[in-house]
């Protein structure tokens, strides 16, 4: 469901519910299959805005590579600017690093790194960042 811009397509919500309301059927909520079905049916629809079949968005979407970027170590006074925008604490112990993170399009990653190093360290960090495809954005090995 995140990875359709579906405010940009002019629904009010990503609940799967609402957007088979809004897309004009209702289905018997709460069953996985029927979950399913009404998930391929959503997918199936033509968007209103750009007239595109959703599933066209979401496979766009999905092959696009993001880059995770992580702002280790970075001073405790600026979480709130990272939280802000939009940076996630990740503080599992999962081989990851505890430290704030931040997913950003191919576009946008020597932008995002310059504003760490320039708003948050104000020194020379070592930014780690990870290349994320369809394949692991939502997998545990990002």
């Amino acid at each position: 469901m995140s990875e359709i811009d579906w405010a940009a397509e002019g629904f009010e919500g990503t609940k799967l519910s609402y957007l088979a309301m809004a897309l004009g059927f209702f289905y018997d909520r709460h069953r996985a299959a029927n979950d399913c079905l009404a998930a391929i049916e959503i997918l199936a629809q033509e968007l209103p805005r750009t007239h595109v079949p959703a599933l066209v968005r979401l496979l766009d979407r999905a092959r696009l590579p993001t880059w995770r970027i992580w702002a280790e170590n970075s001073p405790f006074e600026f979480k709130d600017l990272l939280k802000a925008r939009g940076y996630r604490w990740n503080g599992e112990e999962n081989g990851k690093p505890r430290s704030w993170y931040f997913d950003v399009a191919d576009a946008e990653k020597d932008a995002e790194i310059s504003y760490l190093l320039r708003e948050i360290y104000r020194y020379e960090a070592d930014i780690r960042t990870v290349r994320v495809t369809a394949y692991d954005r939502f997998s545990s090995r990002v």
